[in-house]
């Protein structure tokens, strides 16, 4: 059985908050809208600083990040998108 494609705007973010593994279920294009959970929770992410990314620091899951590669960012309220 074949997988079905994936295609912009068709797919779901699916990206996952690193501290409460929350799910986000808002399109792959929401960006730069915040991740938005089923629970109502919402937050930004960025590249993870300890681990750059990869998911591990010192060969062992990072703890900044558990392993997602995405941080949770905390905004300033003056913070405008786009």
């Amino acid at each position: 059985m074949s997988e079905p494609s994936r295609g912009l705007g068709k797919d779901l973010c699916g990206r996952v908050h690193a501290l409460t593994g929350a799910e986000c279920y808002l399109p792959d294009t929401h960006y730069p809208r915040p991740h938005q959970a089923l629970s109502g929770d919402s937050w930004h992410d960025g590249l993870c600083t300890r681990c750059a990314g990869s998911g591990l620091h010192a060969d062992t899951l990072c703890p900044s990040c558990n392993g997602t590669a995405f941080e949770p960012l905390t905004l300033p309220e003056t913070y405008q998108p786009g």
